[in-house]
């Protein structure tokens, strides 16, 4: 505490704020407002204080992470911590025992809801564990008799069932209310199958749709596709597009990396 008291720059707010003494039950309706102001007042006199902010309860409160608010990743849906239930991948050969109750184990995880993707995170280190895509299979089921699992709330797409488990049905509705309204609203067009069985939308006037052009022209007039036109233009394009190598070209996973964008390229090459 004393490191923190002389590294805080002057000028910053020092003191933490007091809450109302006056317990909420005694609170006339005509002071509702008030009350409420008061309220807004004191957290924003938290968030004004880099300790406080910073804080892991006080994140967890607010419902932020380090993902939030980076604009890349979309716009910022629900978040908060949930029990995962291990198990539910799609792909044969990855669950030991089927349905069997004996290979479930309860994680904590931390949940982020965005447009077209939801993932979870390890609380300790922050790392991405696993990221389930919105697609056309995408539904989410509530209840024990669904989910076999008390307050448990079942989210469904092509390649996963993943099970979490809340602390009250009014838990899990709050949280399948608050997914399934984002996404309705914001990854709508990842819900159904559009031309040529792809699961985007059609997006038309791109500058990617320009690049990829030139691309195959230069593919064409060199009359083969070899590990140079590989390295002199298509790598080029994935940075410049911010496209990771790693990203599938067919959803869902069902046959190893082959659909895999560098592994594509390789077999072309």
């Amino acid at each position: 505490h004393t490191v923190r008291r002389q590294s805080i720059k002057r000028g910053e707010p020092r003191q933490m704020p007091s809450l109302p003494h006056t317990a909420e039950s005694t609170v006339r309706e005509e002071h509702f407002s008030s009350r409420r102001k008061q309220l807004e007042d004191y957290l924003t006199k938290i968030l004004k204080m880099p300790m406080y902010r910073n804080y892991h309860g006080t994140m967890e409160f607010i419902g932020v992470s380090q993902l939030s608010f980076i604009h890349d990743l979309g716009p910022k849906g629900i978040e908060g911590f949930i029990m995962k239930r291990s198990g539910g991948h799609r792909i044969p050969g990855l669950n030991c025992c089927g349905q069997g109750r004996v290979c479930y184990r309860w994680s904590k995880r931390w949940l982020v809801v965005k447009d077209s993707f939801l993932l979870y995170m390890k609380p300790d280190s922050g790392a991405i564990a696993f990221v389930l895509l919105v697609d056309k299979e995408f539904n989410i089921k509530i209840g024990q008799k669904e989910t076999e699992t008390k307050y448990g709330l079942q989210i469904d797409n092509l390649s996963r069932s993943l099970i979490l488990k809340c602390n009250s049905y009014r838990h899990a509705q709050w949280w399948r209310q608050g997914i399934d309204e984002f996404i309705r609203k914001h990854g709508k067009d990842f819900l159904t199958e559009h031309r040529f069985g792809s699961y985007a939308a059609v997006q038309e006037n791109t500058l990617a749709k320009c690049l990829v052009s030139r691309a195959v022209e230069y593919e064409d007039e060199c009359q083969c596709f070899d590990l140079q036109t590989t390295y002199a233009v298509f790598f080029p394009l994935l940075y410049f597009l911010r496209l990771s190598p790693e990203i599938f070209m067919k959803r869902p996973v069902v046959e190893g990396n082959r659909w895999r964008l560098d592994c594509i390229l390789k077999r072309k090459a």
